[in-house]
């Protein structure tokens, strides 16, 4: 755990050299399934493609990599969406902004690209209560839900975000 206030936050694209590192932030995820190896195949395939339409970053605190999140068309691309994905800060630096930082970033990305929406699954709620309150206060707000999706009780919940602002 850190010392002292984290304030030396760098953060960058993701490249083939982060991969140990981001696999051990999805290996942190409490979950029933070992997900790094659908995460690993997923990020080799962005890494792989030229024409890859999103971005990956990860967060840095004296060259450790400490976040990451993601950012892709989805499997129905639309010209305006982008869908955010794998957003996984080391518990050793949770509470810190950290999220918030990769999320700024996700979001200048997809502005950059012409896209005027950020969608994701923010899983099970009640599992998820902080997340899902991260994502509130950052202005997402729930759009839809396929229940048992994941399993039994496991709703897929759709989460989207205007970045333009209707006013």
């Amino acid at each position: 755990m850190p010392n002292e206030p984290v304030t030396k936050i760098r953060l960058r694209r993701f490249a083939k050299a982060d991969m140990e590192a981001v696999l051990g932030l999805v290996a942190q995820i409490a979950s029933g399934e070992d997900l790094t190896e659908s995460a690993g195949q997923q990020f080799a395939n962005e890494l792989a493609n030229p024409q890859f339409e999103g971005g990956r970053f990860v967060a840095t605190v004296d060259g450790r990599v400490i976040g990451t999140m993601g950012c892709a068309a989805g499997p129905i691309p639309s010209k305006y969406v982008l869908w955010a994905d794998w957003l996984i800060v080391d518990s050793e630096y949770r509470r810190y902004g950290v999220a918030s930082l990769l999320y700024d970033k996700i979001e200048k990305y997809a502005l950059a690209n012409e896209k005027t929406w950020l969608c994701l699954d923010i899983g099970n709620i009640d599992k998820e209560r902080a997340a899902y309150r991260f994502h509130l206060r950052n202005g997402f707000q729930i759009v839809g839900q396929l229940p048992d999706y994941w399993g039994e009780l496991e709703h897929l919940n759709i989460m989207a975000k205007s970045l333009i602002s209707k006013e």
